[in-house]
């Protein structure tokens, strides 16, 4: 199948851009505390140019089992990030933060059975069955994605945690792509997988790049001084030191 220059240029971009942040995660050694994260790119370049390579021999069916599966991989990996950055953020001192864990929880639960909810509601013009559930599909993951991004920010603000620049970097990034994309996808879901297309998909060849290269240029930069810990966390740490010291005072005892 012909490739235009169009299409060869924002293949090639995004592979870039991949390989790009993984240069810095890699030389700077920020991929031992976003090891998910690291992985996810790894991941995003192989599915690149495996597709591109299916797509380039005209492997039709070979292309589409491919992007699907790729796609539920793709949706596991960003949860997996989600997870990961709640880890850094919610367990400062190694840890869950008392309440934040079960507001994460609570609140992501909620949010998966929203999104699964919309996502079914919603009847886009699709000339098959395949398209109709693969906009229903990118609008899901799409909107989990967000959700869980905000309910990750909520538990850390209304526990007194601050973010660290570098999971900022990535919880922005991903965030801004991720809600880009649910407006994406209503659009498509209204108009149809057919009209404005092309016009739509650049959408995801120019926020995707854009979004990785703003998480490129903060993983560079090394992290400034961190601010000192709220109250509410002062006391909950020494808290749980107290706790801790007192177990283990039973526990001599009964020895």
């Amino acid at each position: 199948m012909h490739f235009t220059a169009l299409t060869i240029f924002y293949w090639a971009e995004a592979v870039v851009v991949d390989l790009i942040v993984l240069f810095v995660l890699f030389y700077r050694h920020r991929w031992r505390q976003f090891p998910v994260f690291t992985f996810w790119l790894i991941f995003m370049v192989v599915r690149s140019i495996a597709l591109m390579v299916l797509y380039a021999h005209g492997l039709r069916r070979g292309y589409t089992v491919t992007y699907l599966i790729c796609l539920v991989v793709d949706f596991g990996f960003q949860l997996g990030i989600v997870v990961e950055i709640a880890r850094i953020v919610l367990r400062p001192t190694g840890t869950w933060v008392r309440d934040a864990r079960a507001q994460f929880v609570t609140g992501g639960l909620a949010g998966f059975a929203m999104a699964a909810v919309f996502a079914w509601w919603i009847t886009p013009p699709a000339p098959n069955a395949r398209l109709m559930w693969q906009v229903r599909g990118n609008l899901f993951t799409s909107l989990v994605i967000c959700e869980l991004f905000v309910v990750m920010t909520m538990a850390a603000n209304r526990v007194g945690l601050g973010w660290r620049s570098h999971v900022m970097a990535i919880g922005q990034g991903l965030t801004a792509w991720s809600t880009l994309m649910v407006l994406k996808t209503a659009v498509e879901s209204y108009l149809g997988t057919q009209r404005h297309y092309l016009q739509l998909e650049q959408i995801r060849y120019l926020t995707y790049p854009a979004a990785i290269c703003w998480i490129t240029v903060q993983l560079w930069r090394d992290e400034p001084d961190r601010k000192p810990i709220s109250s509410d966390l002062h006391e909950y740490i020494l808290a749980l030191h107290r706790k801790v010291a007192y177990d283990l005072r039973r526990i001599d005892a009964r020895h």
